[in-house]
């Protein structure tokens, strides 16, 4: 299964060890902050933060009902180093150690006046006024 290592801009395919800990080593916590170890558009790892503040993690299992991020934060680079090698290696054996939560999707529900409908009536009105003002 092919991997996508990405951080804001940079992109490396089937990263190895070496190149997965110099990009994690590489996050400042100022501009660097992200970086994602992608199997599919939407299974992924990430780091976010940095050396000198720490790190917490991040994965998507296939859903966005499937989400879950690690309970702590603060996690060292070798630390994070270490799942993300284990995750690039395909074993169950990343999740060990850390305590993941769930992050639960909840759907943005679309107010009827932000749709195409209340658009149409919103024109609609408007034309219906020119037209009564006109006459």
């Amino acid at each position: 299964m092919a991997l996508t290592l990405t951080t804001h801009d940079t992109r490396f395919d089937d990263p190895d060890g070496a190149t997965i800990a110099k990009v994690l080593a590489s996050l400042d916590g100022g501009t660097n902050v992200l970086a994602t170890l992608e199997r599919a558009p939407s299974t992924y790892l990430q780091a976010e933060g940095g050396v000198r503040t720490g790190f917490a993690l991040e994965h998507l299992e296939g859903s966005l009902d499937r989400r879950y991020r690690s309970r702590a934060g603060g996690l060292s680079l070798a630390q994070v180093t270490e799942i993300f090698q284990t995750y690039a290696g395909g074993g169950p054996s990343w999740r060990q150690g850390i305590e993941w939560e769930h992050v639960p999707f909840t759907a943005r529900e679309t107010p009827w006046y932000s749709t195409w409908v209340g658009y149409v009536l919103a024109l609609l009105g408007v034309a219906a006024l020119i037209w009564l003002w006109r006459g």
